[in-house]
């Protein structure tokens, strides 16, 4: 094929993606864009036929300048309209939660184990959360919920706004640290994920043991499936940054870390994210004088509305695993 008729059977499609280019560039999309992944790999076909066939520097430096110019707009992601990103936020976590099924399961099982042990501790043996809360701790869970007076509980925060900054400071700070532990080749994380099984579980006996179960579900309902299961996700993020740790593959354990941190980051916000919803939450209305029907009918739609995103939100997308 001679380099005239190679420029005839191409140039149309070579003049469609200097189009589609220099539209993405000013950020005027249109459903074309969604060509420019196919348009891209064709490109990098004819620039590498042209160039074995040697049919001159003009030709082969315009081709290579499209290929460039597609790839930064590709790698960058200018092609995503901003107005695209609510949607990819809502559906980048449980996709990436999905994918990484196994180690979700591992960490539940971490957490929820040792969880409902203990809650079959207070009726079987007191002494198993005996041993895990102290004197202080078992007060406080007293002072909380052995009376009906929530109001009492608000104002020791003076207002609800810093009781919802408090639960930020103590719950986030925790799944941050879940996340980060999970360097130290993922037992940080692992580690960190049945602490907390142990801790919440114990609190939770001991609020059986005492008999205060009315007013303590009440009290955790609606906040309770963001918090818990945000706790697991950011055990899910430290356990997958530590397996990079153990099994870089050929890259550096630095590099391959970061590879996977890039590819956990759905995880890595996600996981801190729902724990600051549980804080809102907590803050203005888990201790409110809602009706404790109530609270519990919100706290169990929660539990679906949550349920039902992890399993079905952005099923089917193109990075769906």
């Amino acid at each position: 094929m001679t380099q005239l008729r190679f420029e005839q059977e191409h140039s149309a499609r070579w003049t469609e993606t200097e189009l589609l280019l220099e539209a993405a560039k000013k950020r005027r999309f249109s459903p074309e864009h969604v060509k420019l992944p196919m348009l891209y790999r064709q490109l990098c076909a004819d620039l590498s036929l042209a160039r074995h066939r040697m049919y001159g520097a003009r030709l082969c430096g315009r081709l290579n300048e499209l290929v460039i110019g597609a790839r930064e707009i590709l790698t960058r992601g200018k092609l995503m309209d901003k107005r695209d990103h609510p949607a990819r936020l809502w559906s980048s976590c449980p996709r990436a939660v999905r994918r990484e099924w196994r180690l979700f399961w591992l960490n539940m099982l971490l957490f929820w184990g040792p969880f409902v042990a203990f809650i079959i501790a207070a009726y079987s043996n007191e002494r198993w959360i005996f041993a895990v809360l102290d004197a202080d701790m078992m007060s406080n869970l007293d002072d909380m919920y052995g009376t009906d007076n929530l109001e009492a509980y608000r104002g020791k925060f003076g207002s609800d706004f810093a009781m919802f900054a408090f639960y930020i400071y103590n719950n986030i700070s925790i799944g941050l640290r879940t996340i980060a532990g999970g360097v130290l080749a993922a037992v940080g994380a692992l580690f960190s994920t049945a602490y907390q099984g142990v801790v919440l579980g114990a609190a939770f006996g001991y609020v059986h043991y005492a008999g205060h179960t009315d007013r303590f579900y009440a009290f955790v309902a609606g906040h309770s499936a963001f918090e818990l299961m945000g706790l697991v996700i950011c055990g899910v993020a430290g356990t997958r940054l530590g397996m990079a740790v153990l099994n870089p593959g050929d890259l550096s354990r630095a590099d391959a870390l970061k590879e996977t941190a890039r590819g956990a980051l759905p995880l890595i916000y996600g996981g801190p994210l729902l724990v600051l919803l549980a804080a809102f939450i907590e803050g203005f209305w888990s201790a409110s004088s809602a009706p404790a029907g109530l609270k519990l009918l919100v706290g169990a739609v929660i539990w679906v509305l949550l349920a039902t995103w992890l399993l079905f939100a952005g099923r089917g997308g193109r990075d769906e695993a």
